[in-house]
Protein backbone atom coordinates (compact mmCIF):
# COMPACT_ATOMS: atom_id res chain seq x y z
CA UNK A 1 0.00 0.00 0.00
CA UNK A 2 1.29 3.51 -0.88
CA UNK A 3 1.36 5.73 2.18
CA UNK A 4 -0.50 9.03 1.99
CA UNK A 5 1.27 12.07 3.41
CA UNK A 6 -0.02 15.38 4.69
CA UNK A 7 -0.44 17.98 1.94
CA UNK A 8 2.24 20.55 2.77
CA UNK A 9 1.88 22.78 -0.26
CA UNK A 10 2.34 26.29 1.10
CA UNK A 11 -0.53 28.70 0.65
CA UNK A 12 0.52 31.52 2.96
CA UNK A 13 2.41 34.36 1.32
CA UNK A 14 3.20 36.06 4.61
CA UNK A 15 6.50 36.85 6.22
CA UNK A 16 9.39 35.32 4.37
CA UNK A 17 7.77 35.18 0.93
CA UNK A 18 10.10 37.88 -0.39
CA UNK A 19 13.07 35.90 0.96
CA UNK A 20 11.82 32.83 -0.92
CA UNK A 21 11.66 34.76 -4.19
CA UNK A 22 15.19 36.14 -3.78
CA UNK A 23 16.56 32.73 -2.84
CA UNK A 24 14.94 31.26 -5.97
CA UNK A 25 16.58 33.95 -8.11
CA UNK A 26 19.96 33.25 -6.54
CA UNK A 27 19.64 29.54 -7.29
CA UNK A 28 18.72 30.22 -10.91
CA UNK A 29 21.63 32.62 -11.37
CA UNK A 30 24.02 30.14 -9.75
CA UNK A 31 22.97 27.41 -12.20
CA UNK A 32 23.39 29.74 -15.20
CA UNK A 33 26.82 30.80 -13.91
CA UNK A 34 27.91 27.16 -13.79
CA UNK A 35 26.60 26.39 -17.29
CA UNK A 36 24.36 28.61 -19.41
CA UNK A 37 23.07 25.55 -21.29
CA UNK A 38 21.68 23.83 -18.20
CA UNK A 39 17.90 23.44 -18.30
CA UNK A 40 16.13 24.15 -15.02
CA UNK A 41 12.65 24.63 -13.58
CA UNK A 42 12.25 26.80 -10.48
CA UNK A 43 9.25 27.70 -8.34
CA UNK A 44 8.30 29.16 -4.98
CA UNK A 45 5.76 27.48 -2.71
CA UNK A 46 5.53 24.44 -4.92
CA UNK A 47 6.00 21.45 -2.58
CA UNK A 48 8.51 23.48 -0.52
CA UNK A 49 9.32 27.18 -0.18
CA UNK A 50 11.70 26.90 -3.13
CA UNK A 51 12.06 24.02 -5.58
CA UNK A 52 14.81 23.94 -8.18
CA UNK A 53 15.10 21.12 -10.71
CA UNK A 54 18.09 20.90 -13.04
CA UNK A 55 18.61 18.64 -16.06
CA UNK A 56 22.22 18.02 -17.08
CA UNK A 57 23.01 15.50 -19.84
CA UNK A 58 19.60 13.95 -19.31
CA UNK A 59 20.14 13.51 -15.57
CA UNK A 60 17.54 15.15 -13.32
CA UNK A 61 18.41 16.59 -9.91
CA UNK A 62 15.88 18.09 -7.50
CA UNK A 63 16.61 20.59 -4.74
CA UNK A 64 13.95 21.57 -2.20
CA UNK A 65 14.51 24.36 0.31
CA UNK A 66 12.74 25.68 3.39
CA UNK A 67 13.39 29.38 4.12
CA UNK A 68 12.89 30.81 7.61
CA UNK A 69 13.04 34.58 7.92
CA UNK A 70 12.99 35.37 11.65
CA UNK A 71 14.25 38.16 13.85
CA UNK A 72 17.66 37.60 15.37
CA UNK A 73 16.61 37.56 19.04
CA UNK A 74 16.64 33.77 19.24
CA UNK A 75 18.49 30.70 17.97
CA UNK A 76 17.34 27.39 16.52
CA UNK A 77 17.93 24.02 18.15
CA UNK A 78 16.95 20.55 16.98
CA UNK A 79 13.81 20.92 19.11
CA UNK A 80 12.64 24.19 17.55
CA UNK A 81 9.23 23.66 15.85
CA UNK A 82 10.37 25.14 12.50
CA UNK A 83 13.24 22.62 12.48
CA UNK A 84 11.26 19.54 13.47
CA UNK A 85 8.41 20.43 11.13
CA UNK A 86 10.89 20.83 8.28
CA UNK A 87 12.45 17.46 9.05
CA UNK A 88 9.03 15.80 8.81
CA UNK A 89 8.40 17.45 5.46
CA UNK A 90 11.90 16.61 4.22
CA UNK A 91 11.54 12.96 5.19
CA UNK A 92 8.31 12.68 3.20
CA UNK A 93 10.00 14.26 0.18
CA UNK A 94 13.06 12.04 0.58
CA UNK A 95 11.03 8.83 0.71
CA UNK A 96 8.89 9.86 -2.25
CA UNK A 97 11.80 11.08 -4.39
CA UNK A 98 14.11 8.21 -3.46
CA UNK A 99 11.69 5.82 -5.14
CA UNK A 100 12.62 7.30 -8.52
CA UNK A 101 15.98 9.04 -8.10
CA UNK A 102 18.98 9.35 -5.81
CA UNK A 103 19.51 12.93 -6.96
CA UNK A 104 17.38 14.69 -4.38
CA UNK A 105 18.85 17.41 -2.16
CA UNK A 106 17.25 19.39 0.65
CA UNK A 107 18.11 22.75 2.16
CA UNK A 108 17.23 24.69 5.31
CA UNK A 109 17.99 28.42 5.03
CA UNK A 110 17.48 30.76 7.96
CA UNK A 111 18.59 34.12 9.28
CA UNK A 112 18.89 32.67 12.78
CA UNK A 113 21.94 31.01 14.31
CA UNK A 114 22.33 27.71 16.14
CA UNK A 115 21.72 27.38 19.88
CA UNK A 116 22.57 24.65 22.41
CA UNK A 117 19.87 22.21 23.42
CA UNK A 118 18.86 22.11 27.08
CA UNK A 119 16.15 19.46 27.17
CA UNK A 120 16.89 16.31 29.13
CA UNK A 121 13.75 14.40 28.10
CA UNK A 122 11.65 13.80 25.03
CA UNK A 123 7.97 14.73 25.16
CA UNK A 124 7.24 11.09 25.97
CA UNK A 125 9.28 11.41 29.12
CA UNK A 126 12.18 9.33 27.80
CA UNK A 127 15.48 10.65 29.16
CA UNK A 128 18.11 11.61 26.62
CA UNK A 129 21.84 12.33 26.62
CA UNK A 130 22.84 15.37 24.59
CA UNK A 131 26.21 15.64 22.83
CA UNK A 132 28.65 18.37 23.90
CA UNK A 133 28.07 20.49 20.77
CA UNK A 134 24.72 21.76 19.46
CA UNK A 135 23.07 18.99 17.44
CA UNK A 136 22.37 21.27 14.46
CA UNK A 137 26.04 22.21 14.37
CA UNK A 138 26.92 18.51 14.27
CA UNK A 139 24.45 17.93 11.43
CA UNK A 140 26.20 20.60 9.36
CA UNK A 141 29.28 18.37 9.29
CA UNK A 142 27.63 14.97 9.50
CA UNK A 143 30.91 13.06 9.43
CA UNK A 144 31.41 13.98 13.09
CA UNK A 145 28.03 12.61 14.14
CA UNK A 146 28.07 9.50 16.30
CA UNK A 147 25.48 6.76 15.91
CA UNK A 148 24.06 7.86 19.27
CA UNK A 149 23.46 11.39 18.02
CA UNK A 150 21.93 10.17 14.76
CA UNK A 151 19.64 7.83 16.72
CA UNK A 152 18.62 10.71 18.99
CA UNK A 153 17.69 12.86 15.99
CA UNK A 154 15.71 9.95 14.58
CA UNK A 155 13.81 9.53 17.86
CA UNK A 156 13.04 13.25 17.96
CA UNK A 157 11.72 13.07 14.40
CA UNK A 158 9.66 9.92 15.08
CA UNK A 159 7.98 11.68 18.00
CA UNK A 160 7.25 14.80 15.93
CA UNK A 161 6.06 12.75 12.94
CA UNK A 162 3.68 10.70 15.09
CA UNK A 163 2.35 13.90 16.67
CA UNK A 164 1.60 15.48 13.29
CA UNK A 165 -0.20 12.39 11.97
CA UNK A 166 -2.09 11.70 15.18
CA UNK A 167 -5.84 11.36 14.60
CA UNK A 168 -5.40 11.72 10.82
CA UNK A 169 -6.70 9.23 8.28
CA UNK A 170 -3.44 9.41 6.35
CA UNK A 171 -0.71 7.05 7.50
CA UNK A 172 2.27 8.93 6.03
CA UNK A 173 5.73 7.36 6.18
CA UNK A 174 5.80 6.82 9.94
CA UNK A 175 6.40 3.08 9.74
CA UNK A 176 9.16 3.61 7.19
CA UNK A 177 10.76 6.13 9.54
CA UNK A 178 10.50 3.81 12.54
CA UNK A 179 12.04 0.87 10.69
CA UNK A 180 14.89 2.74 8.98
CA UNK A 181 18.37 1.79 10.20
CA UNK A 182 20.83 4.27 11.71
CA UNK A 183 22.85 4.07 8.50
CA UNK A 184 19.77 4.67 6.36
CA UNK A 185 18.70 7.62 8.51
CA UNK A 186 22.20 9.08 8.30
CA UNK A 187 21.95 8.82 4.51
CA UNK A 188 18.73 10.88 4.70
CA UNK A 189 20.42 13.50 6.90
CA UNK A 190 23.33 13.68 4.46
CA UNK A 191 20.94 15.04 1.83
CA UNK A 192 20.20 18.15 3.93
CA UNK A 193 22.26 21.33 3.60
CA UNK A 194 21.93 23.49 6.72
CA UNK A 195 22.38 27.25 6.25
CA UNK A 196 22.25 29.16 9.55
CA UNK A 197 22.98 32.83 10.23
CA UNK A 198 22.28 33.74 6.61
CA UNK A 199 21.41 37.06 4.96
CA UNK A 200 17.94 38.52 5.37
CA UNK A 201 16.00 39.66 2.31
CA UNK A 202 17.61 43.12 2.27
CA UNK A 203 21.21 41.89 2.32
CA UNK A 204 20.40 38.97 0.05
CA UNK A 205 19.02 41.35 -2.58
CA UNK A 206 22.35 43.19 -2.72
CA UNK A 207 24.14 39.86 -3.15
CA UNK A 208 21.78 38.88 -5.97
CA UNK A 209 22.28 42.23 -7.72
CA UNK A 210 26.00 41.41 -7.79
CA UNK A 211 25.20 37.93 -9.13
CA UNK A 212 23.18 39.54 -11.92
CA UNK A 213 26.10 41.81 -12.78
CA UNK A 214 28.49 38.84 -12.86
CA UNK A 215 26.16 36.57 -14.84
CA UNK A 216 27.35 35.28 -18.24
CA UNK A 217 24.02 36.63 -19.59
CA UNK A 218 25.03 40.18 -18.59
CA UNK A 219 26.41 42.51 -21.26
CA UNK A 220 27.08 46.20 -21.86
CA UNK A 221 23.39 46.86 -22.58
CA UNK A 222 22.59 45.80 -19.00
CA UNK A 223 24.86 48.31 -17.26
CA UNK A 224 22.84 50.19 -14.66
CA UNK A 225 19.85 47.87 -15.16
CA UNK A 226 20.61 45.28 -12.48
CA UNK A 227 17.57 46.33 -10.44
CA UNK A 228 15.34 46.16 -13.52
CA UNK A 229 16.43 42.55 -14.12
CA UNK A 230 15.92 41.76 -10.44
CA UNK A 231 12.38 43.21 -10.48
CA UNK A 232 11.48 41.37 -13.69
CA UNK A 233 12.63 38.07 -12.16
CA UNK A 234 10.69 38.78 -8.96
CA UNK A 235 7.57 39.59 -10.98
CA UNK A 236 7.87 36.43 -13.06
CA UNK A 237 8.19 34.18 -10.01
CA UNK A 238 5.33 35.96 -8.21
CA UNK A 239 3.10 35.74 -11.27
CA UNK A 240 3.78 32.02 -11.71
CA UNK A 241 3.30 31.34 -8.01
CA UNK A 242 -0.35 32.39 -8.29
CA UNK A 243 -1.07 29.68 -10.89
CA UNK A 244 -3.30 26.87 -9.68
CA UNK A 245 -1.60 24.23 -11.84
CA UNK A 246 1.66 23.13 -10.21
CA UNK A 247 3.38 22.86 -13.60
CA UNK A 248 2.41 26.44 -14.47
CA UNK A 249 4.20 27.67 -11.34
CA UNK A 250 7.57 26.74 -12.81
CA UNK A 251 9.95 29.35 -14.21
CA UNK A 252 12.06 27.83 -17.00
CA UNK A 253 15.70 28.61 -17.72
CA UNK A 254 14.59 30.17 -21.02
CA UNK A 255 12.39 32.62 -19.06
CA UNK A 256 15.47 33.98 -17.29
CA UNK A 257 17.35 34.39 -20.56
CA UNK A 258 14.38 36.22 -22.10
CA UNK A 259 14.22 38.57 -19.10
CA UNK A 260 17.88 39.52 -19.57
CA UNK A 261 17.10 40.15 -23.24
CA UNK A 262 14.02 42.19 -22.41
CA UNK A 263 15.98 44.34 -19.98
CA UNK A 264 18.34 45.46 -22.75
CA UNK A 265 15.66 47.77 -24.18
CA UNK A 266 14.50 49.14 -20.84
CA UNK A 267 15.91 52.23 -19.19
CA UNK A 268 17.56 52.30 -15.76
CA UNK A 269 15.28 53.18 -12.84
CA UNK A 270 17.46 56.13 -11.85
CA UNK A 271 16.81 57.72 -15.26
CA UNK A 272 13.04 57.35 -15.00
CA UNK A 273 11.00 60.37 -14.02
CA UNK A 274 9.74 59.30 -10.53
CA UNK A 275 6.29 60.87 -11.03
CA UNK A 276 4.98 57.56 -12.45
CA UNK A 277 4.06 56.75 -8.84
CA UNK A 278 1.56 59.63 -8.67
CA UNK A 279 -0.83 58.26 -11.30
CA UNK A 280 -2.25 55.75 -8.81
CA UNK A 281 -2.77 58.57 -6.29
CA UNK A 282 -4.64 60.66 -8.87
CA UNK A 283 -6.97 57.77 -9.62
CA UNK A 284 -8.07 57.64 -5.97
CA UNK A 285 -9.32 61.25 -6.13
CA UNK A 286 -11.36 60.94 -9.33
CA UNK A 287 -15.06 61.78 -8.89
CA UNK A 288 -16.06 62.77 -12.43
CA UNK A 289 -16.96 59.40 -13.97
CA UNK A 290 -18.04 60.68 -17.40
CA UNK A 291 -16.25 59.22 -20.41
CA UNK A 292 -14.70 61.14 -23.30
CA UNK A 293 -17.91 61.27 -25.38
CA UNK A 294 -19.97 62.61 -22.49
CA UNK A 295 -17.41 65.29 -21.71
CA UNK A 296 -17.23 66.52 -25.30
CA UNK A 297 -21.04 66.55 -25.67
CA UNK A 298 -21.36 68.48 -22.41
CA UNK A 299 -19.82 71.52 -24.14
CA UNK A 300 -20.41 70.87 -27.88
CA UNK A 301 -23.81 69.46 -28.74
CA UNK A 302 -23.52 69.43 -32.54
CA UNK A 303 -20.22 67.55 -32.89
CA UNK A 304 -20.43 64.58 -35.24
CA UNK A 305 -20.51 60.99 -34.10
CA UNK A 306 -17.66 60.29 -36.50
CA UNK A 307 -15.45 62.83 -34.74
CA UNK A 308 -16.32 61.36 -31.37
CA UNK A 309 -15.29 57.88 -32.61
CA UNK A 310 -12.04 59.31 -33.93
CA UNK A 311 -11.17 60.82 -30.55
CA UNK A 312 -12.18 57.61 -28.79
CA UNK A 313 -9.83 55.59 -31.03
CA UNK A 314 -6.96 57.90 -30.10
CA UNK A 315 -7.74 57.41 -26.41
CA UNK A 316 -7.93 53.63 -26.88
CA UNK A 317 -4.62 53.61 -28.76
CA UNK A 318 -3.00 55.44 -25.89
CA UNK A 319 -4.37 52.90 -23.41
CA UNK A 320 -2.81 50.11 -25.46
CA UNK A 321 0.53 51.93 -25.55
CA UNK A 322 0.37 52.31 -21.78
CA UNK A 323 -0.21 48.58 -21.25
CA UNK A 324 2.74 47.68 -23.45
CA UNK A 325 5.18 50.35 -22.19
CA UNK A 326 7.35 50.66 -19.09
CA UNK A 327 7.09 52.97 -16.08
CA UNK A 328 8.40 55.96 -18.03
CA UNK A 329 5.09 56.04 -19.95
CA UNK A 330 3.22 56.61 -16.68
CA UNK A 331 5.65 59.42 -15.87
CA UNK A 332 4.96 60.93 -19.28
CA UNK A 333 1.23 60.60 -18.65
CA UNK A 334 1.51 62.40 -15.32
CA UNK A 335 3.55 65.24 -16.83
CA UNK A 336 1.00 65.64 -19.64
CA UNK A 337 -1.73 65.77 -16.99
CA UNK A 338 0.19 68.48 -15.13
CA UNK A 339 0.51 70.57 -18.28
CA UNK A 340 -3.20 70.23 -19.12
CA UNK A 341 -4.30 70.87 -15.55
CA UNK A 342 -2.29 74.09 -15.44
CA UNK A 343 -3.98 75.26 -18.63
CA UNK A 344 -7.50 74.47 -17.41
CA UNK A 345 -6.97 76.27 -14.09
CA UNK A 346 -5.87 79.43 -15.87
CA UNK A 347 -8.42 82.27 -15.45
CA UNK A 348 -8.23 82.95 -19.21
CA UNK A 349 -9.55 79.47 -20.12
CA UNK A 350 -12.97 79.24 -21.79
CA UNK A 351 -14.72 75.97 -22.59
CA UNK A 352 -14.89 75.15 -26.33
CA UNK A 353 -18.25 75.71 -28.04
CA UNK A 354 -17.53 74.24 -31.48
CA UNK A 355 -15.38 71.69 -33.25
CA UNK A 356 -12.86 74.36 -34.23
CA UNK A 357 -12.69 75.54 -30.61
CA UNK A 358 -12.00 71.95 -29.59
CA UNK A 359 -9.15 71.77 -32.11
CA UNK A 360 -7.70 75.01 -30.72
CA UNK A 361 -7.83 73.71 -27.14
CA UNK A 362 -6.15 70.46 -28.16
CA UNK A 363 -3.43 72.36 -30.03
CA UNK A 364 -2.68 74.48 -26.96
CA UNK A 365 -2.68 71.46 -24.63
CA UNK A 366 -0.39 69.43 -26.89
CA UNK A 367 1.98 72.36 -27.43
CA UNK A 368 2.27 73.05 -23.70
CA UNK A 369 2.79 69.34 -22.88
CA UNK A 370 5.45 68.92 -25.59
CA UNK A 371 7.26 72.02 -24.34
CA UNK A 372 7.24 70.78 -20.72
CA UNK A 373 8.44 67.30 -21.71
CA UNK A 374 11.29 68.79 -23.76
CA UNK A 375 12.55 70.55 -20.65
CA UNK A 376 12.20 67.44 -18.49
CA UNK A 377 14.15 65.33 -21.01
CA UNK A 378 17.32 67.13 -19.97
CA UNK A 379 17.11 65.21 -16.66
CA UNK A 380 14.93 62.18 -17.41
CA UNK A 381 14.56 59.63 -20.18
CA UNK A 382 11.16 58.71 -21.62
CA UNK A 383 10.95 55.57 -23.75
CA UNK A 384 8.21 57.23 -25.84
CA UNK A 385 7.61 61.00 -26.06
CA UNK A 386 6.61 61.93 -29.64
CA UNK A 387 3.87 64.47 -30.38
CA UNK A 388 1.34 61.87 -31.54
CA UNK A 389 1.77 59.83 -28.36
CA UNK A 390 1.30 62.96 -26.25
CA UNK A 391 -1.90 63.84 -28.15
CA UNK A 392 -3.21 60.31 -27.52
CA UNK A 393 -2.41 60.63 -23.82
CA UNK A 394 -4.43 63.86 -23.65
CA UNK A 395 -7.55 62.13 -25.00
CA UNK A 396 -6.84 59.18 -22.71
CA UNK A 397 -6.80 61.56 -19.72
CA UNK A 398 -10.22 62.88 -20.72
CA UNK A 399 -11.61 59.37 -21.16
CA UNK A 400 -10.20 58.19 -17.81
CA UNK A 401 -11.83 61.06 -15.92
CA UNK A 402 -8.65 62.98 -15.09
CA UNK A 403 -9.62 65.99 -17.25
CA UNK A 404 -12.82 67.72 -18.40
CA UNK A 405 -13.70 70.79 -20.50
CA UNK A 406 -16.30 72.19 -18.11
CA UNK A 407 -16.74 73.00 -14.44
CA UNK A 408 -17.09 69.26 -13.53
CA UNK A 409 -13.35 68.88 -13.99
CA UNK A 410 -11.53 67.22 -11.11
CA UNK A 411 -8.88 69.44 -9.61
Amino acid sequence: MIEETIDREAGDSGKGFRLQLIRAIKLMLKTIKQDTNTVFFTAVENLEDVSHQTIIDGEVSNYFEEDKNYDLTGNFTIFSPPVTNTLVSFFDIYVDQFRTSNNVYLGFYTTRNVGKERKTKLDSGEEITLPGKPILEILQSLGEASDETVSLVKNILVEEYASQYKEKLKSGNLETLRSITVGGFKEFLSKILWHFGQEDEHALKQTVLKKIENSPLYNNAHIGKENIIFCLLMDRLSERQNSKDLVDKLVHSSDVKLIFKEAESQIPDESIDPTWRYIAELEKDVTDKRNLKEKVLSVIEDISERRIRQLARKASGSKYEEREADKSFLSLKYRVFEACDEYFTNDMYAAPESGSDLDSVLKILASKAVEDIAKLKTDYRYTISNDKTIEGIIWNLFDECFLAFDECSDE
